[in-house]
């Protein structure tokens, strides 16, 4: 029997292997950019270390990314576009640790690697892997396959066995989810950028109805109320049986805030046209944080040049107490390459547990390395005020 099963499971990998798709085309095949560990279907789970080379004449960074694939092992139409897994880093790499992919952030799926090389007065080198598998909540039905080889434990002769246990334990196939952060937002989509329903505490139980079709990972729950909604994979553990879950629809995408508007600065006449980044709107989630509680920061960032970015960004936070600019905590955000007049929403999860009955100032800026060439390096940057709630804090 476990030689079938040998049999059945080394087919299915070369079956999957042949429909490949034909991303690895563009591929440069130069020995000096290279991923060499994960390889192709291979399953990803956890803080994972991505291993390979990055080292090529005139190198300026280099940096991963990663997008969801579909049932045929395709680029989902209308999300295409690439999200960093590591910040770029100028370093030269032979043959080691590339970076450290946190994959818990990512919903569970199928996707696409590509290592990317920016190179001085070139075009950028890839290098790509896929397809991979995330799967950091195995399926509760996934079978357990024990060693051929393990000994049997026969028990001593002159040893009662011990007494059998004639309950059948039942296990209970209804997927749900439990929300595993100190509070969980239940939206009317899935993303953030939909309306909060409610705000639920640690602990809850949720009924899930369903998945959503967009590929986002999000889940359709059903709240104690009767009402539905949304939550995300990240915010909740989830048990059952997941494996019959409907694809399910998601309400209309709310309309894209329009970026605050900012000074324009005219490009000089020898100046050729390029990206300009531009810092637009912050919403924070809830709108008053509170002391010790995750607050959510949205940025949107825009690229109002005429070309698309060269690359893949970063973000900085920084939240300081007003009253004598202390640095108070930091965090960094990411954002994929934009094409020209395309907004991004960037979220940032910030817990803030001092200074609270007081002023506190926010400063985002856009690409704070000067890593991707612009028309305009002036308009990158906002700030924002707050105060900070006491909630619990002592």
């Amino acid at each position: 029997m476990n030689g079938k099963r040998l049999l059945l499971l080394v087919a299915a990998i070369l079956l999957l292997a042949i429909s490949l798709p034909a991303a690895a085309q563009d591929d440069s095949g130069d020995p000096g950019a290279q991923i060499t560990w994960p390889p192709p279907v291979y399953v990803m789970r956890g803080e994972f270390e991505i291993r390979g080379t990055a080292n090529v004449p005139n190198m300026s960074n280099y940096f991963i990314e990663f997008r969801p694939l579909d049932e045929q092992l395709q680029p989902p139409a209308g999300r295409e576009v690439w999200f960093p897994a590591s910040l770029p880093s100028p370093a030269v790499v032979q043959d080691d640790v590339l970076a450290v992919w946190d994959t818990a952030v990512v919903p569970d799926g199928i996707y696409q690697m590509r290592l990317t090389i920016n190179v001085r007065g070139g075009d950028p080198i890839y290098d790509y892997v896929s397809p991979v598998r995330l799967e950091n909540t195995p399926p509760p039905f996934a079978p357990v396959v024990l060693p051929t080889n393990t000994p049997a434990v026969v028990p001593p002769t002159n040893t009662a066995p011990p007494p059998v246990n004639t309950a059948t334990p039942t296990f209970d196939p209804t997927p749900r989810a439990t929300i595993s952060t100190p509070t969980g937002n239940v939206r009317q989509g899935d993303s953030t950028n939909y309306l909060i329903i409610t705000t639920l505490t640690q602990g809850t139980v949720l009924e899930i109805i369903g998945i959503s079709n967009t590929g986002s990972g999000w889940y359709n729950v059903r709240l104690p109320d009767g009402r539905t909604g949304w939550v995300a994979p990240s915010i909740v553990t989830v048990s059952g049986n997941t494996g019959g879950l409907i694809r399910v629809q998601p309400p209309p995408p709310p309309a894209t805030p329009i970026p605050t508007p900012v000074p324009f600065t005219a490009i000089p006449p020898t100046s050729t046209s390029s990206a300009n980044l531009v810092a637009g709107i912050v919403v924070l989630e809830p709108a008053t944080p509170t002391c010790g509680q995750t607050f959510n920061v949205g940025f949107d960032v825009a690229n109002l040049g005429s070309t698309a970015t060269s690359a893949s960004g970063t973000i900085s936070l920084v939240d300081v107490r007003a009253a004598d600019g202390s640095t108070q905590g930091t965090t960094v955000g990411g954002f994929p390459v934009l094409s020209p007049g395309q907004t991004f929403r960037v979220n940032m999860p910030l817990t803030v547990s001092t200074w609270y009955n007081e002023t506190h100032r926010i400063t985002l800026v856009i690409d704070p390395q000067n890593q991707i060439p612009e028309s305009n390096e002036t308009d990158q940057t906002r700030v924002v005020e707050y105060v900070l709630q006491k909630g619990s804090c002592p």
